[in-house]
């Protein structure tokens, strides 16, 4: 049944159209699309941001090029954003379909009896609804920031498909179709940099190799060419793809906690992560956006012992049960492969678990209870199981299906807006302060100040003093609500108590100069904003897009403390590799300040980081302009004029270089 593919996207796009309703959230929509000017078209500008930003601590050019033509359709209209990832979603399930039809056809080849197509085509209908229904998909879909997963997604199942079809066609002597091949290795590198997420795909290739395609039997020659050689591609795009999430999470600090946590803690991390997510997706309620890891872990704690046992005995069970049952054990494999660069092993956020982060990972237990349907009638054929229990059993699969749809119905709402989604992921977890802390600034958003003012304030009682630095973090934000109330006295009091607790808290200085500006104290002002500049050794331990909107806020008038900040703020973002916003920062500190001769030299290190040489020479000459023989202009200076095979005056009056 051709139109089978097309009924399953109807069906799931129906099942997700009410998050269409949905708004901008403020957990990470602000910062990545709605204050984010960079990605807005597919032009040359926005395509050079696209290929080498690294924003917010990802890197992920083939989502943004989604969301940029989201902008040239839609603008800044939510609706259209939702209706992107919505269509990708529904996309995701008939090609779910289209790799468990094949999958289970072939699994079923030795089957006696083989079940009919009809059959195998309702199992794998089965498989995608199960996956493409289940609430744990709400948050990818209806989030619009997770676009990544829906289109990382999207790839990595066409990657499978093209596979599967290079199999299907490969030669007498067992090498796979090339045109194929090459398919799915150039999809693989589309999913992978749209989130690397997927990197463990050549993994699952492998178990897939196994079983059910039976493509590594024959002697050690042809399983080292199957498993090992054939994959080398697959493998050095999903090296590329990690390295790079690697450098991006150690220079952003995401993944600070991996030097932070032994080893026991993060194999109890692990362990509870894989039995987490298992557990969520049999039973999935409640769910929440945010599941909190507090710290410090123990992995002695009956909230991990408990859940690793059982993952390590549910491991050991398929490991038995392999010749009987092979399909459990490469589902087990592949839910293993795709979740562990986002389980315990490499902790990056707050979270102990997400429910985005089952995306992938699932698709294997869907197609596994697909399977079930021609499995019964096969079973049922051989009289192995009676009518009645076949029967019954798909009534089952209709009614769990029906289920599903019925709790992401409910799950959607959840999403509709940042005020809906934390109240209910403080209901979930009400022993986390990051829902009050989100639902706060919510509140603030929606203008409703003495509620949003209450949530701090609880934040803040819930702080241990021995935290100071945590409880000056919610004190500023005391502070900003304050402000935005139009009450300056209560914040300029609240930023002054901040400080107090945290003296090196840049935000708060620039706050604090802010207030003072607003107030007609200028020179008060200057003194805060100097202090803020003073401590850019100190702006890494912050979020630079917090820092960024604070430095937005001084006013151009007072040009000396904007272009510090600015500089300070550009060195923040070009040490995260955040190559085109440091530019824009230095930028705007020499046309502030054009005689400063650092931030001239630093931004030529900004050009020449993204390959433009020649940009980058014209500002070192302009910072040797104003300090000759300035020994860091000069160095660089040296470096560019020789890419560029010339030799500026400037250069010259360097003197020799020396050793």
């Amino acid at each position: 049944m051709r139109a089978l593919p097309a009924l399953l996207f109807v069906v799931v796009f129906v099942a997700f159209a009410p998050a269409l309703g949905g708004a901008f959230l403020n957990w990470d929509d602000a910062e990545n699309l709605v204050a984010n000017p960079h990605y807005r078209g597919l032009g040359p500008t926005e395509l050079r941001w696209m290929w080498s930003a690294v924003h917010m601590g990802h890197y992920i050019p083939v989502t943004w090029l989604t969301f940029g033509l989201d902008y040239l359709l839609w603008g800044t209209n939510p609706a259209g954003y939702h209706l992107t990832s919505l269509l990708f979603h529904a996309l995701n399930a008939a090609l779910v379909y289209l790799v468990a039809a094949r999958l289970l056809s072939t699994s079923f080849e030795r089957a006696a009896p083989r079940p009919p197509p009809a059959t195998l085509r309702a199992g794998a209908a089965l498989g995608a609804l199960l996956w493409a229904l289940h609430p744990l998909r709400v948050e990818s879909v209806a989030w619009i920031t997770e676009r990544r997963d829906v289109v990382s997604g999207c790839f990595a199942l066409l990657s499978v498909l093209a596979y599967l079809v290079a199999v299907r066609r490969a030669g007498a002597d067992g090498r796979l179709h090339r045109g194929a091949y090459a398919l799915a290795v150039g999809a693989f590198a589309l999913a992978a940099f749209a989130k690397s997420i997927v990197v463990g795909l050549p993994l699952v290739l492998i178990a897939l190799d196994v079983y059910p395609l039976r493509r590594v039997s024959g002697g050690w020659r042809r399983i080292l060419r199957v498993a090992l050689l054939e994959k080398l591609p697959f493998f050095a795009v999903g090296a590329l793809a990690a390295g790079i999430m690697l450098v991006i999470g150690f220079r952003w600090g995401l993944l600070a906690p991996l030097a932070a946590e032994s080893v026991p803690q993060r194999l109890a991390l692990t362990g509870h992560s894989l039995a987490f997510y298992l557990g969520k997706t049999i039973w999935p309620w409640p769910l929440s956006p945010l599941y909190s890891l507090y710290r410090p872990v123990d992995p002695l704690a009956l909230r991990y012992l408990v859940p690793g046992g059982l993952a390590l005995a549910a491991g050991f069970l398929l490991i038995a049960l392999r010749r009987r049952w092979p399909a459990g054990l490469v589902a087990g494999a592949a839910y293993v492969a795709l979740l562990l660069p986002v389980s315990g092993m490499f902790p990056n956020g707050p979270q102990v678990a997400a429910d985005r982060y089952t995306y992938l990972p699932t698709m294997g237990w869907a197609v596994l209870a697909g399977g079930a349907l021609p499995w019964a009638w096969s079973a049922r054929r051989a009289g192995r199981l009676s009518p009645r229990i076949a029967g019954a059993l798909a009534w089952a699969s209709l009614a769990l299906v029906a289920g599903l749809a019925v709790l992401t119905e409910r799950q959607i709402p959840i999403w509709r807006d940042s005020i809906a989604l934390w109240r209910h992921a403080a209901w979930a977890d009400p022993d986390s302060d990051v829902p009050l802390f989100y639902l706060g600034w919510a509140l603030a958003d929606a203008g409703r100040f003495d509620e949003a003012r209450e949530h701090f304030e609880t934040s803040r009682r819930r702080v241990s003093a021995s935290v100071p630095l945590l409880r000056a973090q919610f004190t500023l934000h005391l502070a900003l609500v304050e402000a935005r109330a139009g009450r300056p006295a209560a914040a300029e009091e609240r930023l002054r108590d901040a400080l107090t607790l945290d003296p090196d808290h840049p935000v708060a200085w620039i706050r604090l100069g802010t207030a003072r500006w607003t107030r007609g104290d200028a020179p008060g002002a200057d003194v805060a904003w100097t202090a803020a500049a003073d401590r850019a050794p100190l702006w890494s331990r912050y979020q630079v897009w917090e820092l960024r909107a604070a430095v937005a806020e001084v006013p151009e008038t007072s040009r000396v403390a904007r272009a510090r900040l600015a500089f300070a703020l550009a060195g923040a973002l070009q040490e995260y590799r955040a190559h085109a916003e440091a530019e824009e920062h230095y930028r705007l500190a020499v046309r502030l300040e054009p005689g400063y001769t650092a931030a001239w030299n630093n931004l030529g290190v900004t050009y020449a980081s993204r390959g433009r040489y020649a940009d980058a020479l014209d500002a070192f000459v302009h910072a040797l302009r104003l300090q000759p023989g300035e020994r860091g202009a000069c160095a660089n200076a040296r470096r560019a004029a020789a890419v560029l095979g010339t030799r500026p005056q400037e250069v010259d009056a360097c003197g020799p270089e020396r050793g």
